[in-house]
């Protein structure tokens, strides 16, 4: 893989490209990687106004009352994405979705209860907690690396 420089006076906003002979895999993850490298931050609403948030600091995403939220440590911001946006904004290796209306920071879980069967409970380092849906159980598993593995 090559990476060039060109500085041309022409350019009055940064451009990244992203070019190959065809389209693949490899091409996308590499242009959502560079995505969420240069837009780490969104920005919201709160009761005091707008604010700016860092994704790598969001707990969680997730709707209430038709509305999207971001979930950090200071608390919510109601922000203007649908969830199935940020799912495909977000670096899947670091937010999962885990029902029809959250996806979490897998980097914020602390701990995982298992002792109600079907599902899980998903406890985060502040001490909030939010359940998995049935259907999505594997797929959080899978993204923590607790799937089953092959005999």
């Amino acid at each position: 893989m090559q990476v060039k420089i060109l500085v041309h006076k022409d350019y009055e906003e940064m451009e990244i490209h992203v070019c190959h002979h065809e389209k693949s895999e490899r091409m996308l993850a590499v242009a959502k990687q560079i995505d969420n490298l240069v837009n780490l931050t969104i920005t919201g609403m709160d009761d005091k106004g707008a604010k700016v948030i860092n994704v790598e600091e969001v707990i969680r995403f997730y709707t209430q009352e038709q509305k999207v939220l971001a979930q950090d440590k200071d608390g919510t911001v109601t922000i203007p994405f649908k969830l199935y946006e940020l799912e495909e904004k977000l670096d899947d290796k670091r937010f999962v979705r885990i029902s029809k209306s959250e996806i979490v920071n897998l980097k914020k879980i602390k701990r995982l209860d298992m002792s109600v069967s079907g599902t899980i409970k998903v406890i985060f380092y502040d001490e909030s907690w939010t359940y998995t849906s049935r259907r999505n159980v594997t797929r959080l598993k899978n993204a923590l690396g607790l799937g089953r593995r092959a005999e």
